[in-house]
């Protein structure tokens, strides 16, 4: 079970910890707002899960042994996620899909990375490799990434119609 405090570059402590059922709501909330502060995220907010749909998606990661659900509170408030979505199918089930979500007040704390360390070890004991989707004009999120061990595998042209217009989606991956 992954749960730590952890102090932020400018002094504030969050609670990391994995998700819980009742996360859900504020989950909910957490999603409508981070999408609404930048595009470097794909989802719109109108496409947020409903908090129905995000309690059942919170059962299917505690339920698989492929998968890590964690959120960081600052207080009561959800300020960041991290998902690793096992592969479903056996012959893949070795591989995860990294995703990260961090509210912009929290951006540069050091936030983002510790929940990608945390993320990473837990990955490490159970996954052989790690893949993420980056837009390419994320250049503090690629540098992160790059930092942390993931390599460039692929590009996906023009893959993201952003408000100053289509962006390339890098494929990026970690394997241990």
């Amino acid at each position: 079970m992954i749960e730590e405090f952890f102090r932020l570059k400018d002094g504030r402590v969050v609670h990391i910890r994995e998700s819980r059922v009742e996360d859900a709501e504020s989950l909910h909330a957490f999603y409508k707002a981070v999408t609404t502060e930048t595009e470097f995220l794909i989802t719109e907010p109108d496409e947020v899960l409903g908090v129905a749909e995000e309690r059942a998606l919170i059962k299917i990661y505690q339920n698989l042994f492929n998968r890590l659900y964690l959120v960081a509170l600052y207080g009561s408030k959800i300020v960041a996620t991290l998902k690793i979505a096992g592969a479903r199918r056996k012959r893949m089930s070795h591989t995860g899909e990294l995703s990260i979500a961090v509210r912009k007040d929290f951006w540069g704390q050091g936030l983002g990375r510790r929940m990608m360390e945390l993320g990473l070890d837990w990955a490490e004991g159970i996954l052989k490799r790690v893949e993420l989707n980056v837009v390419d004009n994320n250049e503090r999120a690629i540098k992160l990434y790059e930092n942390l061990g993931f390599k460039l595998e692929g590009i996906k042209k023009r893959a993201v119609r952003l408000s100053d217009g289509f962006h390339d989606i890098y494929i990026m991956a970690k394997l241990f």
